[in-house]
């Protein structure tokens, strides 16, 4: 259950952020004060969709492909809000060569998606995975390690583990692509614990560059361990709100109670997808003999 928990967590992180994405912490706070809960109609965006077409994408062929993983996108274009510049650059270039593989692209849109890897493979598969899967649409080693970063983390709070380990897990599996990136969650983690989250922001920035965004989830993870706090902090922060509050949703929701109604707030389009990956995930875990989250 911890997995369609976090599914949960992921899918209502999006929601909550929606209506703020771009909306500066000022900005958010003169027409909001604070964020609490729902602030219009619940809709997801590309972010909870595109995780989703990943576990399909994986159920399907029995193995993360990235060639797969983008043709899904591409087949899906249209179902897919507000997609970001990278991978809407990337399946411009997929659209033209089918074996098209980028080099480029630093934003988040890899790590956002990353938590469908830990749903679904072991923890000692989830690096590789978390590379192959990011390589449908983002070349950059940052992009990649971002992927890996929240990929570990969710899997380690899936498998039960405290929020240090959670941290640790995501910074081991950073540091395997990037040394920069890790040291970066590491520094994020570092002023928040120190002093105030909204201070360690003003730092370490909350856009949608993975250097920012990725950092960032954990700075937030590390002042608020339960879901509806995490995912709180990071509406009311602003910037890739959305995204930065589905990544902590992801994780927290592993981990800790989600409301009753913010489930329900999900009914309709988002709960669809999220039975249906959990029936996915069910049966590929069921056919692989390896469970999320655990190692073998």
């Amino acid at each position: 259950m911890k997995i369609l928990n976090s599914m949960y967590g992921q899918a209502i992180g999006d929601m909550l952020g929606e209506p703020v994405e771009g909306l500066t912490r000022e900005e958010i706070a003169m027409q909001r004060h604070t964020i609490t809960g729902f602030i219009s109609p619940p809709s997801i965006t590309d972010d909870t969709i595109m995780t989703h077409l990943v576990v399909r994408s994986i159920c399907e062929t029995g193995r993360a492909d990235r060639h797969h993983i983008a043709q899904t996108f591409l087949r899906n274009r249209a179902r897919i809000p507000r997609m970001g510049p990278t991978t809407a650059q990337a399946l411009v270039g997929l659209a033209e060569d089918p074996e098209f593989t980028p080099t480029t692209g630093t934003t988040d849109g890899a790590a956002m998606r990353a938590p469908a890897i830990a749903w679904l493979f072991p923890a000692d598969q989830v690096i590789p995975n978390a590379i192959e899967s990011s390589l449908a649409t983002h070349g950059a080693p940052v992009a990649i390690a971002g992927a890996c970063a929240i990929a570990c983390a969710v899997s380690k709070a899936i498998a039960g583990a405290d929020i240090e380990t959670v941290i640790r897990a995501g910074v081991h599996g950073a540091r395997e692509v990037s040394a920069d990136l890790a040291s970066l969650i590491l520094e994020a983690v570092s002023l928040a614990s120190g002093g105030s989250l909204e201070d360690a922001i003003d730092t370490i920035g909350c856009g949608i560059e993975t250097a920012e965004a990725v950092p960032a989830v954990f700075a937030i993870i590390s002042k608020h361990h339960d879901f509806r706090s995490a995912v709180l902090a990071a509406v009311n922060l602003g910037g890739d709100a959305d995204t930065i509050a589905c990544m902590a949703g992801a994780i927290t929701g592993g981990m800790s109670a989600i409301p009753r109604d913010w489930i329900d707030a999900c009914r309709g389009q988002p709960e669809a997808m999220i039975r249906a990956s959990w029936r996915c995930v069910s049966r590929f875990t069921d056919s692989t003999g390896h469970r999320a989250g655990t190692s073998h």
